[in-house]
């Protein structure tokens, strides 16, 4: 495999640009539908829990304290939260399908599906780089004292190995994916894709100053990814390995995952992650795809259908 400049694929962010008859309205429409989509979902996962509460009394109190996120460190309500989070997932593919006037795929990537191996090989670099850098982090803040085993290690286990990673791959096909080639429709420009979107990235996480600060680092590095790459392996594979890392630490108290406040030795470990990480991967997919169009480049100023990508 040679590696090629990245300007040579089309851009990730300009995906929603190359529907035949296109207009721009159509972008706008597919976030409402995918808004809609994920509010009506969510009302359907929380009216049978509600249900149950009233039909079930000894169900009430920890139902209640789950919809009510009272403590997000319980393994109830954390599954309901990532639950939810993960419903954006199928409300935003469903919307491209519906309205977007091209394949889902080209909501994954340029290739115009998910590029497996590559999702593999990020994803098993993001967590080897994690788990040093999580326990590092314990370590500095003092955590190492916490550790235990207790009643929700299991069930907190459970969740890092089957929902976190459809958790953190929905937030990436939403603010990664959705909304930077909503944006790339209206502006051609890369950095407005991977900008605009982080500001509601970070607001959609509820941190104090410093894990904000992470927040938002994470949004434009993995951003940058998606962009550089050509697609959102990269960003999934790390968002993956970051969560289920600190669910799986968190579970034996290594990790307080109902902290709303950073430290100052976490976010420099999770910056140093990021910055290693996006060296490494940057150019893990620079070799053009048989599936690319002819004069579509990231810098092209031609919009041009892909006939070929949709007869897949």
């Amino acid at each position: 495999m040679t590696p090629t400049d990245s300007r040579s694929r089309p851009g990730y962010h300009l995906q929603a640009r190359l529907v035949p008859r296109r207009r721009r309205w159509r972008t706008l429409a597919v976030l409402v539908l995918a808004t809609v989509l994920f509010l009506t979902s969510a009302v359907l996962l929380v009216v049978p829990l509600v249900l149950l509460a009233v039909a079930v009394p000894a169900m009430e109190a920890p139902l209640d304290q789950a919809l009510t996120a009272t403590d997000v460190s319980d393994p109830l309500t954390m599954a309901l939260m990532l639950a939810m989070i993960a419903l954006m997932l199928p409300a935003a593919l469903l919307a491209v399908r519906l309205l977007g006037g091209r394949p889902i795929g080209t909501l994954s990537s340029v290739d115009g599906h998910l590029r497996g191996r590559l999702l593999v090989r990020c994803l098993r670099l993001a967590v080897l780089l994690t788990v040093p850098a999580v326990l590092v982090s314990a370590a500095l803040d003092g955590r190492w004292t916490h550790a235990a085993v207790d009643g929700s290690t299991l069930p907190l286990l459970a969740l890092a190995l089957l929902v976190v990673p459809l958790q953190a791959a929905a937030e990436e096909y939403v603010f990664r994916g959705l909304l930077m080639q909503t944006i790339g429709a209206w502006a051609r420009h890369p950095v407005w894709a991977i900008v605009l979107p982080v500001p509601l990235f970070a607001v959609g996480h509820d941190y104090g100053t410093l894990g904000t600060i992470d927040v938002a680092a994470f949004g434009l590095v993995a951003g940058w990814l998606t962009w550089r790459t050509g697609g959102l392996e990269a960003a999934i594979g790390l968002h993956v390995a970051v969560n289920g890392v600190l669910f799986a630490l968190g579970s034996i108290g290594l990790v307080e995952l109902d902290a709303i406040e950073g430290t100052m030795a976490g976010l420099i470990c999770s910056l140093s992650l990021m910055g290693v990480y996006a060296w490494v991967v940057r150019s893990w997919a620079d070799t053009p795809s048989a599936a690319t169009p002819p004069g579509v480049t990231c810098g092209s100023s031609v919009d041009q259908p892909w006939e070929r990508l949709s007869a897949r």
